[in-house]
């Protein structure tokens, strides 16, 4: 009888020991992400969050909040958070520096961004003479005027009066004052501005041509420890994108977006649209070598980085994306 209950004993505590570990083993990793802010640059991930993507590939992400894209290189590159969201010419230059990151995926192909000028403007050429406001003299915004300037024959700091302000708020309020004649908004808010009959010049991103706007990179070293937490993150974004990119989840996505951002499911509908026609939304998540070609060759002829130039191995790493498409 004795022997009988303490083999009983044995068994339930073997049974309970494996459910634990089994229930230990479901629990996702938790990885942690720097990123700017809620906008639509970080929709794919917003959606993936929402829908349970990440925790269907068996990961957690914790969004910690930077500020700014510079600030989500440098909190990544210190180990402070594993992965992070920045656009690809702060991460260019991080790395360049020596920053211990390592470029896993393409967030953002293209910007989600119009030129907004008053309403007296109707052109570029017309930008002469007034004053053009962007995000900063090194700027990804300010590399889409330079473009959008010399697509046109102007010398993009002689013909206007150049001005600057890091955030789309704060270039939508100077527009709003009159303290400008023209600014850089990213979307939603450069259609808040169309609304109240400024003119909308076009989107801006696209005379830049093939060059990614934002991507996500990993802390070097934890990356080599953690491959399949970033395939993991991969699939998952690449899921969101899929589903963002089909017309009959487009008014959920819209509502996504709004929630996350406090902004008007209307104007995240017309940003859905925007995005989806520049093509700001990669299936797959690569860059191809052409882009990364261009970024290094743009970022040297302005003298940001260091000669001779790096390999463009020591700036992304293909793996992760390949991993992931198997």
């Amino acid at each position: 009888m004795g022997n009988s209950i303490f083999k009983g004993l044995v068994v339930a505590l073997c049974l309970s020991a494996a459910s634990s570990l089994s229930a230990l083993a479901a629990e996702p990793a938790k990885v942690t992400l720097a990123f700017i802010g809620v906008t639509a640059s970080n929709w794919p991930g917003l959606v993936a969050q929402e829908k349970g993507f990440f925790r269907d590939e068996g990961i957690d992400v914790d969004w910690l909040q930077s500020g700014q894209s510079s600030k989500s290189a440098q909190q990544v590159a210190a180990g402070v958070a594993d992965i992070g969201s920045s656009s690809m010419v702060d991460t260019f230059r991080a790395i360049d520096g020596g920053g211990d990151l390592t470029i896993f995926a393409n967030s953002l192909s293209q910007g989600i961004y119009s030129l907004v000028a008053k309403p007296s403007v109707h052109s570029i050429q017309d930008l002469k003479g007034q004053r053009v406001i962007v995000g900063g003299q090194k700027d990804i915004t300010a590399l889409w005027w330079n473009a959008a300037a010399k697509h046109f024959n102007m010398d993009p700091d002689k013909d206007v009066e150049l001005l600057f302000a890091g955030s789309t708020s704060n270039r939508f309020a100077a527009l709003m004052s009159g303290g400008v004649d023209a600014a850089v908004i990213g979307a939603p808010t450069n259609f808040n501005a169309i609304d109240k009959g400024f003119t909308d010049l076009g989107p801006i991103a696209s005379y830049m041509g093939d060059f990614p706007m934002m991507i996500y990179h990993a802390n070097t070293a934890w990356a080599t420890k953690n491959k399949d937490k970033l395939v993991a993150f991969v699939k998952a974004h690449n899921r969101a994108v899929r589903y963002m990119l089909d017309p009959n989840n487009k008014q959920e996505v819209a509502e996504i977006l709004a929630k996350a951002s406090n902004a008007d499911v209307k104007d995240c509908l017309r940003t859905l649209d925007m995005a989806i026609a520049a093509h700001a939304f990669v299936p797959d998540g690569g860059i191809t070598p052409a882009a990364l070609e261009h970024v290094q060759s743009t970022l040297a002829d302005s003298g940001d980085l260091q000669k001779p130039l790096k390999p463009l191995s020591a700036f992304y790493d293909p793996k992760y994306v390949e991993a992931a498409a198997k």
